[in-house]
């Protein structure tokens, strides 16, 4: 990713663990807003949102741009998200004289915050299940081709209706569990985003690749945009976070609301063997090809280096990403977590007679179309379809057994994510759940101010004004993934406390099975993102308007 204060000793135990065991822990905690499990919520931690708190998250979270995260943060269209989700569309706005990407940019008024073309955020206003629809007309005598066929028509036939019944509203059908439930998402969609601010990139992603997926972490990944309607900053004085600059402190209950992008949890063992064997190492021996080439051309001119930089970050995270994918592939107690979940389930499948007839051979169908894909190197065209229906019966006969009870596989949708802020236990000793900005001179001091550990030259400067006692990053045991990156973490009155940004190195294999026992979501304090619009960068307006000042 990259994705794209001490309290009694006594109290931090009683908080820091949820007083419940959640069933299919696994599956991890990626909730639906239409099916957020508020039982869960109440057993565990002793808090049961209202469905007015709900829709007030809902309403301030936003997807940005094409695979990120981000968030209202004020009275007058001021979205909060990740420098790195940002930095393609600052690489497009930026003029030629100047590299915004590498030295930041900051508007010093409105009539200075610059469109992005092409650049929007999306709203979720309304869901609907629309699962018998798609449904409709579907027959076991069907052939796989036709059934998809039939799928496809459904979805035409409600993506219309839908456009006819909200023209003003942009419509998603969304496909959960697999194909065990659809819903209709229907989003306002922002399409005049104005760039406000973007720090520079030695401080958004200090540390570079070598401090990628790490923990601890001293990055100011943060970006503003703005939102405009008619030419003016929209009004969302209605649906936009109120800042708690105190943050959080350890053992607090915090949630995640974001679009993660996508998991493998409901994948059978047979797909996750394959994507060990297969798909990951040829994915890996690509991006090292892609990796060399764009570092031999960035080496040979500064026009190079200046086009491909955002483009590098990109490579970097994936590369560092996939090979933790893998990683997690290749453990052995993440697989044997795998086969007795999906043992579980073929065992109650075939105690069902009804369900055992309608289901229970499709996972040695799927078997025998990952080995041809396996034989083969790839996928199979003429298979594909059989593929995808085999896919969709084991969906269905997932959400049969389970229902709602389990969070379905991630889709770049609206989730929200339940966790505790932790620290943990690593190489031997104790990661803190936060740190500061005494971490970030030091680091910077240990590598001898080289990259990627040098901070900015304004930052350096201040070496003698800043309170380095200020929280920069911290940790929390919420489920997110690629796509999440931007996501705003909330407190239990809802207020803004943190800006999810990655996941430790430990989190990847969550992309197939979750814990928290050591994997981590790593998140920006809200007091260094003020401290720096007021004391490095000299916006102090800005940090008025996250302020609610």
């Amino acid at each position: 990713m990259r994705i794209r204060t001490p309290i009694a000793v006594a109290a931090l135990f009683a908080l820091a663990t949820p007083a419940a065991t959640q069933d299919h822990k696994e599956l991890g905690r990626m909730w639906t807003f239409e099916h957020a499990p508020l039982d869960w919520f109440e057993e565990a931690y002793g808090f049961r949102p209202s469905e007015e708190w709900l829709q007030a998250l809902r309403l301030a979270s936003l997807r940005f741009g094409q695979g990120c995260s981000s968030s209202f943060v004020s009275p007058n269209g001021l979205i909060i998200t990740n420098n790195h989700c940002a930095q393609d569309y600052v690489g497009q706005v930026q003029p030629a004289e100047e590299d915004w990407v590498l030295n930041g940019f900051f508007a010093n008024s409105l009539e200075q915050e610059v469109p992005v073309p092409g650049l929007t955020v999306q709203q979720l206003r309304m869901q609907e299940d629309i699962t018998a629809k798609m449904n409709e007309g579907l027959t076991d005598e069907m052939s796989a081709q036709e059934r998809q066929e039939k799928l496809r028509d459904n979805r035409i036939a409600i993506t219309e209706a839908a456009k006819e019944a909200h023209p003003e509203l942009t419509h998603e059908i969304v496909t959960l569990y697999h194909g065990g439930m659809y819903q209709l998402y229907s989003y306002n969609v922002y399409s005049d985003i104005r760039l406000v601010c973007a720090p520079a990139k030695n401080i958004a992603e200090f540390g570079g690749d070598p401090d990628n997926f790490t923990y601890p972490r001293f990055c100011l990944d943060f970006a503003l945009c703005r939102a405009y309607e008619g030419d003016k900053p929209a009004d969302t004085s209605a649906h936009y976070l109120r800042w708690n600059g105190e943050g959080p402190h350890e053992g607090d209950v915090v949630f995640v609301t974001g679009h993660p992008g996508s998991t493998g949890r409901l994948n059978t063992i047979a797909q996750m063997e394959y994507m060990r064997d297969v798909q990951y190492p040829t994915a890996l021996r690509g991006i090292d090809m892609q990796l060399g080439r764009m570092r031999e051309a960035m080496a040979s001119s500064e026009e190079a280096a200046k086009e491909l930089r955002p483009r590098l970050l990109m490579f970097e995270n994936a590369r560092k990403a996939y090979g933790g994918y893998l990683a997690g592939l290749e453990n052995p107690e993440i697989m044997n977590v795998k086969r007795n979940a999906e043992k579980e389930l073929r065992d109650a499948i075939a105690a069902d007679p009804k369900l055992e007839a309608k289901f229970g051979d499709a996972w040695t169908e799927l078997e025998k179309i990952v080995e041809h894909k396996r034989e083969d190197g790839g996928r199979p065209r003429e298979e594909s379809q059989e593929e995808q229906e085999m896919i969709k019966r084991i969906g269905e006969a997932t959400f049969a057994v389970y229902g709602n009870d389990i969070p379905p596989d991630a889709t770049f949708t609206l989730r929200i994510s339940d966790g505790v802020v932790k620290g943990y236990d690593y190489n031997g000793t104790r990661a803190p759940w936060f740190t500061s900005l005494y971490g970030l001179f030091a680091r910077h001091t240990e590598f001898g101010g080289k990259d990627p550990f040098r901070m900015p030259d304004n930052w350096f400067a201040k070496r003698n004004e800043l309170d380095m006692t200020t929280p920069f990053n911290f940790v929390t045991t919420n489920d997110i993934i690629g796509g999440n990156s931007g996501s705003p973490l909330v407190d239990k009155e809802g207020r803004f406390v943190g800006l999810v940004f990655d996941g430790n190195i430990e989190s990847l294999g969550n992309r197939f099975v979750f814990t928290d026992d050591v994997a981590r979501t790593v998140c920006v304090h809200p007091a260094i993102i003020t401290l720096a619009l007021r004391e490095v960068y000299d916006r102090p307006a800005l940090a008025d308007e996250l302020e609610g000042k």
